[in-house]
């Protein structure tokens, strides 16, 4: 079985960013216990690069290839105590709890920051697990999950959206979402800043053609609610807007159903069938509208602009 939860070297660049914005990493615990991915040569250079002071010990410790987790990397960003929270010890984690199961007492408001390296997508009951992480942050601390968004299916029981992070991460549920930043999995491709849908008044549609990660940052305020249940924000607005343009809306919506149920009778005629799938052999009009749609809303074409491409990064491979 390949096991591949861990800090890559993109995951480095951008916690040597939360690092330098003042996030403190000095108790800090992780879902699951985090390898140490990629290239150690490049890491030690992203490091020094960076300004940070290593002694000739550490980067050899770095160097190492028996050096396999990233407790070592952690402690050069401040970190002093590191509990890797885990349902098995089978990786070494020093606290056992299973995080479909709710928190023991003694685990909330403990740390100055929790990081989810991968692990939320492979816990079932996401509610809780998401809910447990978040509570585990002291106030003033952070919490930081670095996961999948786009072409991971298999990977793990979900991908995620950062309508999600923006919706359960807000001040009624005692968070601010600090930023979600997106990347596909290209050698010098780009960074970028995803807006909050709610602030810009819109869905905001992606696709990629390769493996697109997310990072996610949002500082604990205040105390969380047990009870908070969020809502995508689209719907919020339709669900509260003026009752005229909710009635425009809803015949809006009414005629979408309506076309689509009339297509779907039509799709029902066999020679009609036969006739439609014909014309698109022959002029292949659906393929190239479908095409362009999904390059419109590609990641790299920045739909809208309402993307914000990091001014000092680059994806590394």
């Amino acid at each position: 079985m390949e096991v591949n939860l861990g800090i890559d070297l993109n995951n480095v660049q951008l916690l040597i960013e939360a690092h330098r914005s003042g996030v403190s990493f000095e108790r800090m615990a992780t879902l699951g216990r985090q390898r140490l991915l990629g290239d150690r040569e490049t890491l030690v250079w992203i490091l020094k690069k960076s300004g940070y002071a290593m002694s000739k010990d550490c980067i050899a410790r770095l160097l190492s290839p028996s050096t396999e987790y990233s407790e070592d990397f952690f402690a050069l960003l401040g970190a002093k105590e590191i509990f890797a929270i885990d349902v098995s010890d089978f990786e070494g984690a020093n606290i056992l709890h299973d995080m479909n199961q709710p928190l023991p007492d003694s685990l909330i408001s403990s740390f100055d920051l929790v990081l989810d390296g991968g692990t939320l997508e492979h816990i079932f009951d996401l509610p809780t697990a998401l809910r447990n992480a978040t509570r585990m942050v002291r106030p003033n601390g952070r919490f930081i999950s670095l996961t999948q968004a786009n072409n991971f299916c298999g990977h793990g029981f979900y991908q995620f959206s950062p309508e999600l992070f923006y919706r359960f991460l807000c001040p009624k549920n005692g968070y601010v979402t600090e930023y979600c930043i997106i990347w596909e999995d290209i050698p010098r491709s780009l960074f970028y800043r995803v807006p909050d849908p709610d602030v810009v008044g819109t869905r905001i549609n992606l696709t990629s053609e390769f493996g697109t990660n997310m990072t996610v940052q949002a500082k604990c305020i205040g105390e969380m609610s047990e009870e908070f249940i969020p809502q995508q924000s689209d719907y919020v607005r339709l669900w509260e807007v003026h009752p005229g343009e909710a009635s425009l809306l809803s015949r809006t919506f009414e005629h979408r159903r309506t076309s689509a149920k009339f297509r779907s009778m039509l799709k029902q005629i066999p020679n009609l069938r036969a006739a439609v799938r014909f014309a698109r052999r022959l002029f292949r009009i659906p393929t190239h509208q479908a095409i362009a749609e999904y390059r419109r809303l590609g990641i790299r074409k920045n739909a809208m602009g309402l993307l914000t491409p990091l001014k000092n990064l680059r994806v590394i491979h």
